[in-house]
């Protein structure tokens, strides 16, 4: 045949048949091209159908085959048939013979005439694709390459791997998440390391004949482009994997042929249990949690039958109240949300001062605060917000379990109890249906963020997250900061937050919720697609105290304003103390003495205290003072001590 006798396209719509041509084949990459009648009929066999619009030859091997299945069905029911007529059978006999009859004949449920032709057609498949069709001259773009691909040089695995392994490229790690954004922080030296992308079948390989070759044969690993090296893949499945240590002798096995499996087993050699346990290369492997860290110690709290019974408590009272709740809260929403959206925050009364701040900085830069919405967890905090001019929802029964002072230190008990108070008013918000910014009351807002998360290139993702920058074991692999992120509501936020509540057993034993949050966030993308982004500590929109701790060059440069950040969250502090200073010094706290830790009557007298806080309470400028000369600042603070022993001057 040649290019002149290919089928135009009228021939392709013949009332008979409908013709797919080479170029817009949707099947995968290990069908072969299939004609049908266009009356829903049964599959033609390529060489029939290509006989019927070509000048083939009518005598072809498949013709053959269907000749010889042809007489050995009428051999087979030949055979029954006389068999039948010499003796009839009786008893269970003729039972079980009348059963196998209704089968093959395809009566009742017809499973086993189902299963035979299965069977039939997939060998019949297997049979095709061994025949080599009549020669033909080649035409230009006028067959998929991975129909055929050429490949005559030694392959790379051998035959009892090409189940699942049929070549390998490398591809740049930066490369790679360029070209796919997969939510996860990129890690540092992505531009001089490379990832290694394994093909399972010959099918999906490259398309350029020269990296096909080289990415099956037995020879170096080639590099590619990360576009092109799966675009002849119908499906990826990525893996990320690192070595927290590097003197773990760490494996990596991959399973072929097996049933399909979302989660990664993990297996060491380990002695002892929980906070006992430790790796010991003598003793043998066993299959541990994703908790457990590189040197064996378990960082997994389980819940104790008092954290049972306050999450039961809890869950009582929110079930108790819930439609009430969500009447009252909904009609708060409607009237604050912008755009559909909310800023969700909550406070104690040991942690009002910091309400207090955020208010006036975002006041001094201008900011509308209509849309947030605060839940304060006892009265003070309440009392206060109203004077700031802040919405509220306020639920005594359900906020009673939760101290009013000041968490002592981070994950004490105290921080664990407010850490469920996180958790319940998210899930309220979330599950009547706002979008929603969460965030803690120690962020300072330079921009507004919502610009941000509703820009044309940040809708792709149902959850935005500040990296955290702590990259310990138990926070992989997202390393996200649960004191600012952003959230579209939608059946997929709304599973994970479900599920947040109902562990609120684990977030009270864990004394937080990052790490419980942290897992969901990977099961709920596992499970239902939830797509997650974090918002890598290496850009410069969102900073937070791991760069105050251990950037300072980059605070160096926010000081001297060549940085220009989005937000910035003062977290990886120890406790509140810490946390004030550090804002002091950096530029961020704009709230007088007079107005920490007081009520507001004790403020404004009268009817003032309603509304009169912002006047009496907030400065127009940042208040700075100097506290430690090794911490980042906005003024020299040479003179001060050291926090850290043996601290460099910032200045």
């Amino acid at each position: 045949m040649t290019c002149d006798d290919r089928p135009t396209s009228s021939d392709a719509l013949q009332p008979a048949i409908i013709v797919t041509q080479w170029s817009k084949i949707p099947s995968p990459r290990n069908s072969i091209v299939m004609l049908r009648k266009n009356d829903g009929g049964a599959e033609l066999l390529p060489s029939r159908a290509i006989g019927r619009n070509r000048n083939l030859s009518k005598t072809s091997t498949t013709q053959w085959l269907a000749l010889v299945i042809f007489s050995s069905c009428i051999s087979f029911y030949l055979g029954v048939l006389t068999t039948w007529a010499v003796g009839s059978p009786s008893g269970d006999v003729a039972r079980a013979t009348d059963l196998c009859l209704k089968a093959v004949n395809g009566e009742d449920r017809g499973d086993l005439g189902r299963q035979v032709g299965d069977i039939f057609k997939t060998r019949l498949d297997i049979a095709l694709d061994a025949i080599k069709c009549p020669e033909v001259i080649e035409c230009p773009q006028s067959k998929p390459e991975f129909l055929d691909p050429k490949l005559d040089s030694k392959p790379r695995f051998s035959s009892s791997l090409n189940h699942f392994l049929n070549g390998a490229v490398t591809v740049n790690r930066k490369n790679l998440f360029d070209a796919f954004d997969f939510g996860v922080p990129m890690s540092e030296s992505a531009d001089n390391q490379n990832t290694l992308v394994l093909y399972d079948s010959t099918r999906a390989l490259p398309s350029d004949e020269v990296m096909r070759k080289a990415a099956h044969a037995n020879e170096d690993i080639p590099e590619m482009d990360a576009l092109d090296a799966t675009a002849n893949c119908d499906t990826m499945n990525v893996l990320f994997i690192k070595n927290p240590q590097g003197r773990i002798r760490q494996c990596v096995a991959l399973v072929g042929g097996q049933y399909q499996g979302y989660h990664i087993q993990r297996w060491m050699r380990i002695v002892g249990e929980g906070p006992h346990g430790k790796l010991d290369q003598n003793a043998p492997l066993h299959q541990v949690s994703r908790m457990v860290t590189s040197i064996g110690y378990d960082e997994l709290t389980m819940p104790k039958q008092w954290h049972l019974d306050m999450h039961r408590d809890i869950m009582l009272t929110y079930l108790t109240h819930l439609k009430e709740m969500q009447n009252e809260l909904k009609s708060t929403l409607k009237e604050i949300a912008v755009d559909n959206a909310v800023v969700v925050m909550t406070v104690n009364k040991g942690q009002s001062e910091l309400l207090i701040n955020f208010v006036c900085s975002a006041r001094a830069r201008g900011f509308n605060l209509k849309n947030v919405i605060l839940f304060p967890t006892d009265q003070f905090s309440k009392d206060l917000a109203d004077g700031l001019g802040l919405a509220t929802f306020y639920h005594k029964e359900l906020t009673k379990a939760i101290p009013s002072e000041e968490a002592a230190r981070y994950g004490d008990s105290t921080f664990g109890h407010i850490m469920m108070a996180k958790v319940i008013c998210v899930q309220l918000v979330n599950e009547l249906g706002y979008d929603m910014l969460f965030q803690d009351v120690d962020v300072i807002w330079y921009k507004n963020p919502f610009e941000y998360f509703n820009a044309p290139g940040s809708k792709q993702f149902d959850v935005y997250f500040q990296d955290d920058g702590n990259r310990q074991e138990r926070f992989a692999p997202y390393a996200a900061n649960s004191g600012f992120y952003f959230v579209r509501s939608n059946n997929r936020s709304k599973l994970l937050f479900r599920s947040m509540l109902y562990q609120g057993d684990l977030v009270l034993a864990c004394r937080s919720h990052q790490q419980v949050l942290i897992s969901l966030l990977a099961e709920i993308n596992n499970y239902a697609g939830l797509t997650v982004k974090v918002l890598n500590r290496d850009e410069d929109d969102f900073p937070s105290g791991y760069h105050y701790h251990m950037r300072k060059d980059w605070m160096r440069q926010m000081v001297d304003g060549k940085k220009d950040p989005v937000v910035f969250h003062m977290c990886w502090t120890l406790n509140k103390i810490n946390k004030l200073e550090f804002m002091k010094q950096m530029g961020m706290w704009y709230v007088p003495d007079k107005c920490v830790g007081r009520e507001p009557k004790e403020i404004v007298s009268g009817s003032d205290a309603k509304n009169g806080l912002i006047s009496e309470c907030c400065s127009a400028e940042p208040l700075n003072k100097c506290y430690y000369r090794d911490k980042p600042s906005v003024i020299p603070c040479k003179d001060s001590p050291p926090k850290d022993n043996g601290g460099r001057s910032f200045w």
